[in-house]
């Protein structure tokens, strides 16, 4: 495991890169963002000391969903790479499990951001077809793939009741 220091500003890792590590952070904090440095950036989320990110790159060994930037001067990350994961898995299977944790709880948080769309595309969906006869020809019910989307919340919601 090896000790990197960041000064603020400085990019950690960058989205769309492959890196075979997670960070520990030990002390300060990052930023992870969508598109950073573009119009369209969006900061996902804040971390701070304890907290860990990169598991998802290294499990599923895929490149970077996002960018990471420290946000203080002197952040100290721990650079942890495959080989000591695999290790630390041995060694310090409790400390594994609060890692797999985060990750159910970053997956329980995607599900109901994605559900929260869903809805909000069934509403708009109801608000397009509301307002159309079978003659229209434009709007949100032409649309297969939102129209599919519709259906699967919609049927979702009758299942629940």
């Amino acid at each position: 495991m090896k000790e990197e220091k960041f000064r603020k500003g400085q990019i950690v890792v960058l989205e769309g890169q492959y890196d075979d590590c997670l960070y520990y952070i030990r002390w300060g904090s990052v930023g992870v963002f969508v598109n950073y440095g573009k119009k369209n950036e969006e900061k996902l989320a804040e971390l701070r000391a304890d907290d860990y990110f990169g598991e998802m790159a290294l499990l599923n060994r895929s490149s970077r969903s996002a960018t990471v930037v420290s946000l203080e001067h002197g952040t100290i990350l721990n650079r942890i790479t495959e080989n000591e994961f695999n290790e630390f898995l041995r060694e310090k299977p409790a400390r594994v499990m609060d890692i797999f944790r985060g990750l159910c709880h970053k997956l329980r948080a995607a599900d109901r951001s994605y559900l929260e769309i869903c809805k909000a595309v069934n509403d708009s969906v109801d608000a397009q077809v509301d307002g159309m006869d079978a003659s229209t020809t434009y709007g949100f019910a032409q649309n297969d793939t939102l129209r599919a989307i519709h259906d699967d919340v919609h049927a979702n919601e009758i299942t629940k009741a």
